[in-house]
């Protein structure tokens, strides 16, 4: 009986691969997965720098070049659908204008304002300066077209904030920014 146990190696070899071949499958389209998704997070984080980078050295915005660097620096690298929301707020939390949104995608980002009110996280808080501004970048998209096998992990918001501290408290917009962010025009 020990010797017929011993010529059947081969089916259990054989049997032992099957039933481990969908397991090593699983692990290696969840380890892709992950790999896309945490290199899109790191993109993002320097798109959403980049950007606000770009911006808080400026003290007149207009549309046209606004749209440009968000043309280059945003949609090139994300590849896909996205929301940008860029808003400046001083230090009270006060908000000068609405957030200015570009993106394929609305509602993808948290709110992090209510009227003209910032509510999310600030880097430092001091009611009693009013001359301070900060530029607060958020950039948001889904995982659905990193991942192979959404149904392992299904759908994710990644979701990536820069806060940056602008050189000049007052920004400048051109006519078609000021409208679009509810102020006057100067």
């Amino acid at each position: 009986m020990s010797s017929s146990f011993f010529k059947c190696e081969r089916g259990n070899t054989l049997t032992e691969f099957a039933l481990c071949l969908p397991i090593l499958i699983g692990v290696v389209l969840i380890s892709a997965d992950l790999y896309n998704i945490n290199r899109m997070r790191g993109v993002m984080e320097q798109v959403s720098h980049n950007v606000a980078s770009i911006l808080v050295n400026q003290q007149e915005w207009k549309v046209e070049s606004f749209d440009h660097l968000v043309e280059q620096v945003v949609e090139y690298p994300l590849n896909g659908e996205y929301e940008l929301i860029v808003s400046k707020v001083n230090v009270d939390r006060s908000m000068d204008w609405l957030p200015i949104q570009r993106g394929g995608k609305d509602g993808i980002c948290t709110n992090q304002s209510n009227d003209n009110q910032y509510i999310g996280q600030m880097p430092e808080e001091n009611p009693d300066v009013n001359n301070a501004s900060f530029l607060v970048v958020q950039l948001c998209r889904y995982s659905d077209d990193l991942v192979m096998n959404s149904g392992l992990l299904g759908s994710k918001i990644l979701e990536s904030m820069s806060i940056n501290r602008l050189l000049y408290h007052s920004i400048v917009l051109d006519q078609t920014l000021s409208d679009e962010v509810g102020v006057d025009y100067e």
